[in-house]
């Protein structure tokens, strides 16, 4: 895992993304589905225009990484004309309507009106929910449905916190993870006690296995008003004090932030990178092929391999810092150096790693 920089219990807040699937091999997650959305009515011909329209405000909100996209007046020939990118539109085993859209035709639109487009890759976020019922109960958030030690009412509270996190996260199109419940029944493993106080080495060890770009740590405890949560970001980039007051805000908030971070826009331009370490045939490929199939890439060509360095240049959506940081979101590429200050447009230098 990345050196994550510290931050305290209290005005912080941040957390999530929606996937639960664990990062073995790589610092970041692909979002599945990116451009598909699941609606709670069944499909009906009657209803279709309507229904392709929700499911086209819901898209933008995802792939614009902006809340407001649905009420933005420029993206509304993309809802007065949904159907024109509509490439799915069926129900799924539980009747629930399903609509998938053109990727390539609605980033062409979206690139056109100069929108924000915020890809698949997309960083991946370990959280570590520590819930206090207020009657005796502790226990914390795992990627089980069912945990063996908590009584009926603490999986009701737990339930209810876990599809809070999901949907909001779903919607947003963030990937995250919880710890499995193996990993927490182990006699060493971290405890109720060092997630409630923020021991944060203990949280950062324990969470390493798992390869998370950020770890989010949470204090629940339900009151008379709903929930009183408390936030502690660890993270490698700097620090996050967004004020929240709900887990659905939490959510919202950290896919404004990375919205920022990682989304670009406007026309491709030639972007020159160097990447280190580059010593044979299969990290060349490698390398290359991580390029070429990343959406906010174009064409990719080489300058030079020379004694493992590998200089080329990259016909890229976005000012250089914001590729550089894309581009080490794979596995693939480690920052070596990215542009700083007001320099948006200075050197990438990057080092294959992940696996080799």
């Amino acid at each position: 895992m990345r050196s994550l920089k510290r931050c305290t219990f209290g005005t912080i807040l941040v957390g999530t993304l929606a996937v639960v699937a664990l990062a073995q091999t790589s610092q970041a997650a692909r979002f599945p589905n990116l451009y598909r959305v699941t609606l709670d009515a069944a499909p009906s011909p009657i209803g279709r225009a309507a229904a392709v329209e929700l499911a086209m405000s819901k898209i933008l909100v995802r792939v614009t990484g902006t809340r407001e996209a649905a009420v933005d007046p420029r993206l509304e020939p993309l809802l007065q004309n949904a159907d024109r990118y509509v490439v799915l539109f069926g129900s799924n085993l539980e009747g629930r309507s399903v609509v998938g859209f053109s990727s390539s035709l609605l980033n062409q639109t979206l690139t056109s009106l100069s929108s924000p487009i915020w890809g698949r890759e997309r960083p991946l976020t370990l959280l570590w929910i520590a819930v206090d019922d207020g009657q005796g109960g502790r226990a914390i958030l795992s990627a089980n449905e069912r945990q063996a030690d908590a009584n009926a009412s603490m999986e009701t509270l737990l339930g209810e916190i876990r599809q809070e996190v999901l949907a909001v996260a779903d919607e947003r199109g963030l990937p995250i993870a919880f710890p499995r419940l193996v990993d927490l029944e182990d006699p060493n493993a971290l405890s109720f006690v060092d997630v409630w106080s923020g021991s944060e080495d203990r949280i950062l060890s324990a969470s390493s296995q798992y390869r998370p770009d950020a770890v989010l740590v949470a204090r629940v405890r339900p009151i008379s008003s709903g929930n009183d949560v408390t936030w502690l970001l660890l993270q490698d980039d700097s620090r996050r004090a967004v004020a929240s007051g709900s887990i659905r805000e939490a959510v919202d908030a950290v896919a404004d932030l990375y919205a920022a971070e990682f989304s670009t826009s406007g026309d491709r331009a030639s972007v020159r990178m160097t990447v280190l370490d580059v010593d044979t045939f299969a990290d060349y490929g490698r390398v290359m092929r991580y390029l070429e199939g990343l959406p906010i890439v174009g064409t990719v060509d080489v300058e030079s391999l020379d004694r493992g360095v590998l200089t080329l240049h990259a016909n890229a959506r976005g000012d250089a810092l914001t590729v550089g940081r894309v581009l080490g979101l794979g596995g693939v590429l480690s920052p070596d150096q990215l542009p700083s200050g007001d320099d948006t447009a200075g050197p990438l230098v990057f080092r294959i790693t992940g696996q080799r």
